[in-house]
């Protein structure tokens, strides 16, 4: 794949450190209280007829050890329970909102979210950002996604059945696996998606962009399907055996791409021209 092509993959962030954290600094104040307290009672016990100043320098000092020695158990304390407490709210967060079947979710910004196996059955989610989230498994089933924000998203394996994705950001989504039967792709942004095994039976594609991507894969893409009007644009699109046509032509669209891309991505119409230029140069094996 040519390098301006390559996806962005988003970081995953790791949080195990939290609960090591809350378990290990508490213990390390404690015992460090502990040791400071240990020799003041050691050395009561190793001299018993101190005299009476010398006595009471030593109570003196060990009565400051109990003192720092408390404060240092408070700290530990408090502290341990400031991990403990913001450990246990990123768990609630990630287990709390699992279902948003049937919610009104527009414009809301899920950037990067974890939302692998969420609920969203039925859903509002018009021009909802969801770039480079993690939605594998996800239940988008009959969901209203109308230009919502895609791009980089992990959707395989989510079910798709019947949902609304007209004019949906879909760049460099990763919709292996996923059920898009009668889902509304019209006019969506399919540059550089991945469709390996989606299931695309009776799928709107009208209006759709279709630009460098690998359909042989996918299962259910009739050509019907490729010339709906207003018809999808194709170019460098790898098409499956059996939606092949003596007629279909998987470069028909090339000359028109570089202003459709420059409208949509607000680039100069030279540099357009430059990126379908460079994704021709790729040959599907």
């Amino acid at each position: 794949m040519p390098k301006r092509f390559k996806p962005w993959q988003p970081k995953e962030k790791i949080n195990k450190g939290w609960t090591m954290g809350a378990i290990a600094l508490p213990v390390v104040l404690w015992m460090t209280g502990w040791l400071w307290w240990l020799p003041g009672q050691r050395q009561q016990t190793n001299y018993p007829h101190l005299s009476q100043n010398e006595n009471v320098t030593l109570v003196d000092s060990h009565r400051d050890r109990e003192i720092l020695a408390s404060d240092l158990r408070a700290i530990a304390a408090i502290v341990g329970g400031i991990f403990l407490f913001l450990s246990f709210r990123r768990a609630t967060k990630k287990t709390k909102t699992t279902d948003f079947c049937g919610a009104d979710l527009n414009d809301v910004n899920f950037c990067g979210a974890d939302l692998n196996g969420v609920d969203f059955c039925g859903a509002s989610l018009i021009e909802t950002n969801f770039s480079g989230a993690n939605l594998s498994g996800a239940n988008f089933n009959g969901a209203n996604l109308s230009r919502a924000n895609l791009n980089g998203a992990n959707l395989s394996g989510a079910a798709l059945q019947y949902a609304n994705l007209s004019r949906v950001n879909l760049r460099y989504a990763n919709l292996s696996g996923a059920d898009l039967r009668y889902a509304n792709l019209s006019d969506a942004d399919l540059n550089c998606t991945l469709l390996s095994d989606a299931n695309l039976s009776e799928a709107n594609l009208s209006g759709a962009l279709l630009f460098f991507i690998n359909s042989r894969d996918v299962l259910n893409l009739e050509p019907i399907q490729l010339k709906a009007e207003p018809s999808p644009f194709l170019c460098n699109v790898a098409l499956p055996t059996y939606a092949q046509h003596p007629k279909m032509n998987p470069n028909r669209d090339c000359n028109r791409i570089p202003r459709l891309l420059s409208d949509r991505y607000d680039i100069s119409l030279e540099e357009a021209q430059g990126i379908v230029e460079e994704a021709r140069q790729h040959h599907w094996d």
